[in-house]
This record gives structure tokens, sequence and C-alpha cells, in this order.
């Protein structure tokens, strides 16, 4: 995964990592794991961002996953 997929619920797959390892930090009984789980959430957070990208048609910006299927405005044949 890059970052950039859309699994359910429209949230970025870094979006998703990150909600999983805080829920499993807040049922976590052992202090090593608890350890384990905050370097990982750490990490996730200082993950680089994904770059946004515009579209070359209508000038949409966002995610390049999410660019990639938009629904693009311009048409051909239409001003």
């Amino acid at each position: 995964m890059t970052g950039d997929e859309l699994p359910n619920g429209g949230t970025t797959a870094r979006e998703a990592l990150e909600m999983h390892l805080v829920q499993a930090l807040t049922r976590c009984e052992l202090a090593a794991v608890r350890d384990h789980l905050e370097a990982a959430i750490r990490h996730c957070r200082d993950l680089p961002p994904t770059p946004l990208v515009e579209c070359p048609l209508c000038g949409c910006v966002g995610l390049p996953k999410r660019i990639r299927l938009h629904d693009c405005s311009w048409r051909p044949g239409h001003d």
C-alpha cells in the first residue's frame, strides 16, 4: 500500500492504519505491546505525506488514487 488507496469508508490506507493502531493501543494489556504500538503510531505519523497531484484536464487537486478515479468535470466538446 502506498498511502493513497481508499478502503471502505473513504479513508486513506494511512488513516486506516493509524486508526487500527490506536484502537489496538486502547485494548492492549501488556506494557511491551503498548510500547510497540506507541512506536508504530509515532512512525505512522512521521511518514512523509502522500503528494497531491493535479488533474491535467480540469485542475482538480487531490491524492493520486482519488484523482485517477474522480469524475472529471472536463468533457471533450464542453466549454
